[in-house]
Order: C-alpha cells, then structure tokens, then sequence
C-alpha cells in the first residue's frame, strides 16, 4: 500500500472519529433521557445524562451559530444529530470511495492501514 493510501486512511477515519465521539454522545443522551423518563426522574439530575450533554455540547453549540432563529434550542440536539449522520455516512463513503480506487475491497483496505 503506499504513503498516499495510508495517509489519506489516517485522515479519514480521525475525522469519522471525530464526528463519532458527539454522535454517540447525542444518541445516548437521548436512551439516557428516554430511561429516566421512563423511571419518573428528571433528566437533567440524572449524571450521565449531562456529562453526555457536555461531550455533545460544543456540536449543539455550532449548530445553534448556523440554524435559522425559528428553529427552537430544544430541537437543537435533533439538528445536530441530522448532521452529524449525515458526516458520518460521507466518511463512510470517502473512505469506500478510497480503497476502490487503490483497487482493495473496503475490509482489506482497512485492515492493511
């Protein structure tokens, strides 16, 4: 495999675990909120609850910078989690894209890097 194909590994899959990390984070917060909900507690005094609300805060926040006004800041975990699935399947795909045009199959690809 050459440098080109690794390097470009590298920087595809640090980006797809960038947009992982807050990802997972909005989608356990919300199981986490369905959960307490379920049980009668309130969400916000639940822990996990809000150390997953501050791992996914700084992608809420930038969202909020660029969604129109109307958009309320309770759906605003809903926008971002619309985005970042919406990242995580390009990279998904840059990545397929990659390792097809190196003439490997997606597995090998990965496996090789």
């Amino acid at each position: 495999m050459s440098d080109d194909l690794q390097s470009s590994l590298f920087w595809l899959r640090l980006v797809q675990l960038l947009i992982a990390i807050p990802l997972l984070a909005i989608i356990g917060q919300g199981l986490v909120w369905l959960l307490a909900r379920a049980f009668g507690q309130a969400p916000d005094t639940n822990f996990i609850y809000r150390l997953l609300k501050i791992i996914a805060s700084p992608v809420v926040r930038a969202v909020r910078f660029i969604t129109p006004r109307f958009i309320i800041d309770a759906r605003l975990p809903v926008v971002a989690l619309s985005l970042l699935l919406v990242g995580y399947l390009w990279s998904m795909l840059a990545i397929a894209s990659l390792c097809a045009r190196h003439g490997l199959a997606v597995a090998r690809c990965l496996n090789q890097a």
